[in-house]
């Protein structure tokens, strides 16, 4: 494969991932009022409960614990999520989706899976999504080995 193939798929990649992210969050925010990062802030709360702390939202959405701080902040003002002290780890606090955030959550992804449905079409997501799957682990692994 010559170098230009590699800069075409990644040039394509970003472009595709930058256009998708923008088309479904105008969608899914005027379905919902619910914008994707809140959404996906949402999800990985679900995700993890009853365990979800910082830290999770930090790793999951590749954000900072700072930036993560911060989110669950706008997500406690906003009535979504709501934290409780942790029962074995004084400086560490558990998140949990209010029933708002549940809904919001819920109503979000359900607005997301019509959008996607549309945007991708017949696609076998399987495969893309297996294949997306592989590139991360390589990703990951290099950086390892570079010690980053």
């Amino acid at each position: 494969m010559m170098v230009a193939d590699h800069i075409n798929f990644f040039d394509a990649l970003v472009r595709y991932e930058t256009d998708l992210w923008n088309a479904i969050e105008r969608e899914v925010s005027r379905e919902t009022g619910t914008g994707l990062g809140t959404l996906q802030a949402l999800r990985v709360i679900a995700n993890h409960a009853p365990t979800a702390r910082v830290n999770e939202l930090s790793r999951d959405l590749g954000i900072t614990i700072g930036a993560a701080s911060k989110f669950v902040d706008r997500l406690e003002r906003d009535g979504l999520a709501a934290r409780a002290p942790h029962p074995d780890d004084r400086r560490s606090s558990l998140l949990a989706l209010t029933r708002a955030g549940e809904r919001a959550r819920v109503d979000g992804e359900d607005a997301l899976a019509g959008s996607l449905e549309r945007m991708v079409g017949d696609i076998d997501v399987t495969a893309v999504t297996a294949l997306l799957a592989t590139l991360q682990a390589r990703l990951a692994t290099s950086a390892e080995r570079s010690g980053s």
